[in-house]
């Protein structure tokens, strides 16, 4: 019998093979019955079984706690309890313990601490201006700045006496009538 691969099953399905289970079908013959694999079947049971329609929620991205992933990862360690223990016991997802798991075994338990993930937030604006510090800084800032407006006016009177030339040359020139 083949089983069908790589598709979500709602929760109107999942609620459908707990009730068979209740009724007493066993794991094998509901997974053959709704051709779905027997560890999907049996990891729903204990979801129900140790969480209730709780477990079957759609679980939100939360940031957990360092000690509670060392309480869990402890209790893969010195336990020896499964991942899916765990997970079920810590409610978060069993790929969550294996990564912690393999984290703890490379790196320590330190490295279990909360890390920000993802791409730094971009600085926007202009950077931040420094205060000049030293009297040589201060003088050599307000000769920039003194420049700078010594320039604008300088453009600006040229640009007066360009309208100037413009405005008596529309005046002088003779009209063609």
């Amino acid at each position: 019998m083949q089983k069908r691969k790589n598709r979500k099953h709602d929760l109107s399905e999942k609620l459908e093979v707990i009730n068979d289970y209740q009724l007493g079908y066993g794991c094998i013959s509901i997974s053959h019955k709704r051709k779905i694999a027997n560890s999907l079947v049996k990891r729903w049971i204990r979801v129900y079984q140790a969480q209730g329609l709780k477990g079957f929620d759609k679980q939100a991205r939360k940031t957990i706690p360092a000690d509670i992933k060392q309480q869990a990862i402890k209790a893969v360690f010195e336990k020896g309890l499964s991942f899916e223990t765990v997970a079920l016991k810590y409610h978060v997802s069993i790929s969550a313990v294996y990564s912690w798991f393999q984290r703890v075994q490379k790196h320590g338990y330190s490295s279990l601490l909360t890390i920000k993930q993802g791409r730094p937030a971009k600085i926007m604006g202009r950077p931040k201006k420094k205060e000049p510090e030293t009297e040589l800084e201060k003088l050599q800032e307000e000769l920039l700045y003194l420049r700078a407006e010594n320039a604008l006016l300088k453009k600006l009177k040229a640009l007066e006496e360009e309208r100037i030339v413009h405005a008596s040359a529309r005046q002088s020139k003779p009209s063609k009538r």
